[in-house]
């Protein structure tokens, strides 16, 4: 704008007047860039009156042209737009709003006053300016609304296994901070839950230290909401970012322990939550620190707080997937091992009465060896599906299953055990196969053992979408049966493939009376 005053191809209203103006806006320019240039309060504090000080210039050049003609257009328009630019950055949409209306405002009074002199602009003309301005000033509020995003930070994925790397994501979101803004030193405070205990990184000039502090008045800090803020404790300065664009500014005593721990006077500092956290991080030593700094920040922090819920979602999902193991580990071992081995004593018990007698036990003796050759192939089998994991798309005939087991468990249990299928050879998965072996196994021990009884009958029946088996005995039944009293082992089983179980005190079949458990399940037949 001082170009377009001093030029000699442009006349000019009271040149002498016009050259000081000149001057003294030059000197301005300067001492406010300085100024801005090593200390962010006053770029911030002295934002506003630098803002009305481009308008009054803006206004003036259009007065003091003996050109009126060209008001808004070439250089004029430039200048407007510098000024929308300035109120983007700072302001947002709202800051080019209440540009756009003072820079047309400045445009219209100074050629107001110039019509009543006698030297107004050309209407057309200055029409066109005005308009030219306007679209501008459009662009610039579709620029203020892109902005409304939320700005993205990425932090670089640390090594290790998810769940078990949360001091990983704390170094690297530090040495991340320092990269980025050029800091010579940041730190982090963490508090974990309900824990007393503070977390505390620290990573300056390249070297990362951790220590852990005791309950006190960084704990207090840690837990307070707070927005990102620039501070200056020394001077008791500081400005925050409330929101979008918007700064709270404020003066006074200011107390930051994590800035006081770390012996720094002067930097940036926010806040961030997890599910399982609160915490607080501070970046210092940054060249040419600015509030621009602060959007910055509140998307570390805001991705700090979402790096740490990601790693407890997978601790969580490591400890849910490690006790469904171990409960499938168990229910595997107290209806193979534990009905076994209670079979197992029952036998030797008719083996002790058998010798007490005087009867020849060797027939007994080779049936027990007989089926602990059978519990021992169990048992491996199952080794070999815990270490290979799912049985993928292997299918097996359910009916020839149950038709070997029913002959294993009638010998076991010393019962009378018979099985019907409706259907023939059903093909069905493996994994589906062993869950059901396992569920008569329990629900016949269980008869013999708790229901005393002499005769177990077992059927099966399918629709195409669902498998029946039913179990029923003439044991003394099943007092008190509903969900409180079913068999945990199954009726877990049962849940986990979506199916559901029932059981009747007296079921109504020849055996009565007894107790039947009806089992239901999806299934999905192989061809």
């Amino acid at each position: 704008m001082a170009g377009i005053l001093f030029s000699t191809d442009i006349p000019l209203r009271n040149p002498a007047l016009t050259q000081v103006l000149v001057g003294g806006y030059v000197l301005w320019a300067i001492g406010l860039t300085t100024a801005a240039w090593f200390d962010w309060w006053y770029d911030c504090r002295l934002a506003p009156t630098a803002q009305f000080i481009d308008f009054t210039a803006f206004s003036s050049a259009i007065y003091f042209m003996e050109r009126p003609q060209g008001v808004l257009t070439g250089p004029f328009l430039v200048f407007g737009t510098f000024l929308l630019l300035v109120a983007l950055v700072r302001w947002g949409q709202r800051g080019v709003a209440a540009t756009t209306a003072g820079l047309i405002l400045a445009a219209i009074v100074p050629a107001a006053i110039l019509t009543f002199d006698g030297a107004g602009p050309n209407p057309l003309r200055f029409m066109r300016g005005v308009i030219c301005m306007i679209v501008v000033s459009m662009l610039m509020l579709w620029l203020a609304s892109r902005q409304r995003g939320v700005r993205v930070v990425t932090l670089p994925d640390p090594s290790g296994a998810p769940g078990a790397r949360r001091s990983r994501v704390l170094s690297s979101a530090l040495r991340h901070a320092c990269i980025t803004m050029g800091a010579r030193g940041a730190a982090l405070a963490v508090a974990w839950g309900d824990e007393p205990w503070i977390d505390l990184l620290v990573e300056q000039d390249g070297a990362l230290t951790s220590e852990r502090t005791g309950p006190g008045v960084l704990s207090d800090a840690v837990s307070a909401a707070a927005h990102p803020t620039l501070f200056d404790l020394r001077r008791g300065r500081r400005i925050g970012m409330a929101g979008d664009h918007q700064l709270a500014v404020a003066r006074g005593p200011f107390a930051s322990p994590l800035a006081e721990r770390c012996g720094v006077n002067e930097g940036i500092l926010a806040t961030f939550n997890s599910v399982s956290s609160q915490g607080q991080l501070l970046v210092w030593g940054i060249p040419s620190m600015a509030v621009d700094d602060l959007p910055w920040m509140s998307a570390l922090v805001r991705e700090i707080g979402l790096a740490l819920d990601r790693e407890e979602m997978a601790t969580l999902a490591k400890s849910s997937a490690v006790a469904e193991v171990r409960n499938a580990l168990a229910r595997d071992l107290h209806d193979s091992v534990v009905q076994f081995l209670a079979g197992t004593m029952f036998r030797l018990e008719a083996l002790r009465r058998r010798l007490r007698d005087g009867k020849d036990p060797e027939g007994e003796i080779e049936a027990m060896k007989d089926a602990l050759r059978r519990e021992q192939a169990q048992l491996r089998v199952m080794i070999d599906r815990l270490r290979r994991g799912e049985d993928g798309d292997r299918s097996s005939d359910i009916t020839e299953e149950l038709c070997s087991l029913v002959e294993e468990m009638a010998a076991h249990w010393r019962i009378r055990v018979t099985f019907s299928a409706h259907s023939g050879p059903l093909q069905i998965p493996i994994r589906l196969a062993y869950e059901l072996r396992q569920m008569v196994r329990e629900a016949v021990a269980n008869a013999a053992r708790h229901g005393q009884c002499s005769e177990v009958t077992i059927s099966l029946d399918h629709d195409g979408t669902m498998l029946t088996v039913t179990i029923a005995d003439n044991g003394i039944g099943f007092p008190g049966a509903g969900p409180s009293r079913q068999p945990r082992s199954i009726t877990e089983r049962v849940a986990a493939l979506g199916g559901r179980v029932h059981i009747a005190e007296h079921s109504d079949n020849q055996l009565r009376p007894g107790a039947r458990l009806d089992i239901e399940v999806p299934t999905r037949i192989h061809a």
